[in-house]
C-alpha cells in the first residue's frame, strides 16, 4: 500500500515538474533505486513480490509496442 502511494507520488511530482510522466525506456531503468529493498532483482524470491518492479516492467513493455 505504501509502495503504491510512493509510486503515485513520484508520478505526480514528475508530471507537475516535467509536465510528462516518468516512463522508463529500458528495463534496466527499473532496477535503479528500488523501493522494495531488493538487493538482487531476478535472483532472490523477495523481489518477485515487489509491486514497483512489476509495474515498472509492465510500463516498459507497453511503451515499446
Amino acid at each position: 500500500m505504501i509502495q503504491d502511494l510512493m509510486v503515485c507520488l513520484q508520478e505526480a511530482i514528475s508530471y507537475f515538474i516535467c509536465r510528462k510522466p516518468w516512463i522508463p525506456k529500458h528495463q534496466s531503468a527499473c532496477l535503479v533505486n528500488i523501493p522494495c529493498q531488493c538487493p538482487h532483482p531476478g535472483k532472490e524470491l523477495q523481489c518477485e513480490d515487489c509491486p514497483y518492479l512489476e509495474a515498472c516492467f509492465s510500463s516498459v513493455k507497453l511503451h515499446q509496442k
